[in-house]
């Protein structure tokens, strides 16, 4: 039986990329620090409040943007929930593939997508998470109004008994999605950022 979900949806709506952020406050009570380009530079990568303050997703964006793919993130958030039902964790990595012309066209997304259903079952992963996959309208302003789809998966772990037992999960659930997304190779040479 098959304990995780993995789906892909579209939002209609879109933004402009870099958008900014200074560690502003949000109604949801986490804070912006705005995009950051950070492909191939683990220094700067460890220097991102939301990463230093989470293990597993900082392994994930070290990951997505190793020099080897064809993929750089754009941002992310991530936090504990515990309530009266239990504990779990909850975030979301916003990622772009580093090309002008695949990221035209929202179909490039689906391969991934895809593959990493496949890979999940060929795996037999069985941490009780779900994966929701969404892409939505993005310009990368600086970048010759480059414009086209980004893909924030938003990860959110079921309930544990624990505290550890949901850490573990989260961790779990990132390390999966980290390893095949490092596998993801340039999909052409007219990047969006230098690689």
């Amino acid at each position: 039986m098959t304990t995780y979900s993995n789906y892909l949806t579209i939002r209609h709506r879109g933004k402009g990329i870099p958008y900014g952020g200074n560690g502003e406050i949000r109604e949801d009570g986490d804070a912006n620090y705005g995009f950051k380009y950070v492909k191939g530079n683990e220094t700067a990568l460890r220097q991102i409040p939301e990463l230093a303050r989470d293990p597993a997703l900082l392994q994930l964006a070290l990951a997505i943007n190793a020099s080897t793919t064809g993929l750089f993130t754009v941002g992310c958030v991530s936090g504990p929930v515990d309530d009266d039902r239990g504990h779990r964790d909850s975030g979301y990595m916003e990622f772009s593939i580093n090309s002008r012309s695949a990221i035209a066209n929202a179909q490039n997304y689906f391969p991934i997508f895809f593959h990493f259903d496949r890979f999940l079952h060929e795996a037999e992963f069985s941490a009780p998470t779900s994966f929701n996959w969404e892409l939505e309208g993005a310009t990368f302003l600086e970048r010759d109004q480059s414009a086209g789809f980004t893909c924030s998966i938003t990860i959110n772990t079921h309930y544990s008994p624990t505290r550890e037992e949901a850490t573990h999960l989260w961790a779990e659930s990132l390390e999966a999605l980290g390893y095949f997304l490092q596998s993801v190779p340039p999909a052409h040479e007219d990047f969006i950022y230098p690689q």
